[in-house]
């Protein structure tokens, strides 16, 4: 029976390997056995499958992958890593609201590759993780849309701006309020400092927070029933920062620049 290409891919990791490996540039069978690290006896198998469904082609001892093969590979690569994206937190996705990100981002969230999830224990509830607060502290410039306060939040603020930092931050009108009645000193060196622009939104967030700088991303998103748990979703990668300034932009649209300090 011909087995179809979906199951000669999919369902071995070994293929999955040597496509990946081919799309980069052809290769003897030595070579792909050191790089795969896997013996003769036991990648010829697989080449000979691959070879009969006309994804690879043998040329003097050269193996590459075939135009069919080359068009596979290319549209196998994201819909794998948003496999991915999903697995390794999968507990986390599958009880969060994805309708807040728009269509355009949700289509490329294999972009946001590896990420790690951050939660905080009962002991360190409302302490900033030590990752984020270490990536956070090194970054030149920074993106930051939030819509709930955290106590340690004015303090932190005003230190990133005075130390030279860009720091666009956008906060919803109840944090505004919270920042501006509750630490009027933190909130005036904030909003007085050059390297800081404030933006208010006055409609419903989209999302809880996102915080995209030249280092990572941190997002947290509702769960399905609004609830907000302190989770915090990190990425360090490049393509994951791109996709983090994209929906921070997309955020921004429901937003205005705060001209003077509100009068609480």
């Amino acid at each position: 029976m011909k087995q179809s290409l979906i199951n000669l891919i999919l369902f071995s990791d070994r293929r999955k390997d040597l496509l990946f490996l081919l799309r980069k540039e052809p290769r003897d069978i030595d070579t792909i056995k050191e790089l795969l690290n896997i013996g003769a006896g036991s990648i010829q198998p697989h080449i000979k499958k691959m070879r009969d469904a006309h994804l690879i082609i043998e040329e003097k001892k050269i193996y590459r992958l075939s135009e069919i093969g080359k068009i596979i590979v290319e549209n196998m690569e994201p819909l794998l890593s948003t496999i991915e994206v999903f697995e390794v937190n999968e507990d986390y996705w599958k009880t969060r609201d994805l309708t807040r990100i728009p269509d355009f981002l949700l289509e490329r969230i294999d972009e946001l590759g590896h990420c790690e999830l951050l939660e905080p224990d009962a002991e360190h509830l409302f302490e900033t993780p030590k990752f984020f607060m270490e990536k956070l502290l090194s970054s030149k410039e920074i993106l930051t849309f939030v819509s709930y306060f955290h106590p340690e939040a004015p303090s932190l603020y005003a230190g990133i701006a005075e130390n030279g930092t860009r720091h666009v931050l956008c906060m919803t009108e109840n944090v505004i309020e919270r920042l501006f009645s509750g630490f009027p000193e933190e909130a005036d060196r904030l909003f007085k400092n050059k390297n800081s622009k404030i933006f208010i939104c006055r409609k419903p967030a989209p999302i809880p927070s996102i915080v995209v700088t030249d280092r990572f991303l941190a997002l947290k998103l509702f769960e399905k029933d609004g609830k907000l748990r302190d989770q915090i979703l990190i990425s360090t990668e490049e393509k994951a920062l791109s996709w983090g300034k994209e929906l921070f932009w997309h955020c921004m649209q429901v937003a205005e620049p705060l001209e003077e300090k509100p009068g609480f």
